[in-house]
């Protein structure tokens, strides 16, 4: 049910519109008048078709670590399409398309998902009584990519269905890299958005507090257990937004090694106040 207010100014539940037959087994089933971000934001635009032909690229690239990246989601729906439970029971509640998006040195990704099964990665939220637990959580699974093209010519990445495969620059480390593709995803992020106006007024019409969609982990460390938000958590379509995601991916290789390489000193590092750092003024 959605809120909405009449000519009278009182607040009515309403329903939304269908927008998927009874049954479907999508994350949004029903019509939401929200805008959605997209990763990269508007100002997101492709490189020139030979921009990795061209010899500021291709003669100063050497080849370092490989890096995928890779889309992944969470849940029961098929076995339990009444009680959706993960990330996707999450995405259907909150009536947007959810998912993490993050980089493995991992040769095979699945060893990735498997310490997200076991980390129960993002299955937390902050509920007024405490932290509270979600189940679905333990079920994360690759999803496939659909990039709406191939790679530019030269450019050191490969477009598999599940994976994108990166052959990072040497000097680029996965960890710096896999930073950077989280900022440049930022102006999709589900935490952000979901704390602005614009993802606080969605939550209001739906009736929803959206601290249930800002998301926890909580790792063991022994005795004790950190409790960290989950940042790779993204407003993403990947039959729509594939295109957007190898673009990002591209403009990262490209612009390290084009202008950060070439700088005295590039600015490939990072702070992470979720892991207790602050810049110091």
């Amino acid at each position: 049910m959605m809120t909405e207010t009449n000519s009278e100014g009182q607040s009515i539940s309403v329903m939304p519109r269908r927008i998927r037959e009874e049954g479907s087994t999508a994350a949004v089933t029903h019509y939401v008048d929200t805008r959605w971000p997209r990763i990269g934001g508007p100002e997101l635009a492709p490189l020139p078709g030979r921009a990795f032909l061209e010899p500021e690229f291709a003669d100063a690239y050497q080849p370092g670590h490989v890096a995928y990246v890779y889309v992944a989601g969470s849940g029961d729906t098929l076995k339990a399409p009444d009680q959706p439970t993960g990330l996707h029971g999450l995405a259907r509640r909150f009536a947007l398309p959810l998912f993490k998006i993050s980089a493995t040195g991992a040769e095979n990704a699945l060893d990735r998902i498997a310490d997200l099964n076991l980390e129960r990665y993002a299955g937390m939220y902050q509920a007024p009584a405490g932290l509270a637990c979600d189940p679905g959580y333990d079920n994360w699974r690759l999803v496939l990519i659909h990039p709406s093209r191939k790679p530019l010519p030269g450019a050191p990445v490969e477009a598999r269905p599940r994976v994108i495969r990166v052959a990072l620059p040497g000097g680029l480390s996965i960890i710096s890299f896999e930073k950077e593709l989280h900022k440049r995803l930022s102006s999709a992020s589900l935490g952000a958005w979901i704390a602005s106006s614009a993802g606080r007024r969605h939550c209001a019409d739906l009736g929803l507090d959206p601290r249930e969609a800002m998301r926890l982990t909580g790792y063991n460390t022994g005795e004790g257990e950190r409790v960290s938000r989950a940042e790779e958590l993204y407003i993403f379509k990947p039959r729509l937004n594939g295109g957007r995601l190898l673009t990002i991916i591209e403009r990262i290789m490209h612009d390290y090694v084009v202008r950060d390489l070439a700088s005295p000193r590039p600015n490939w590092g990072w702070v992470s106040v979720n892991q207790g750092y602050r810049r110091r003024a």
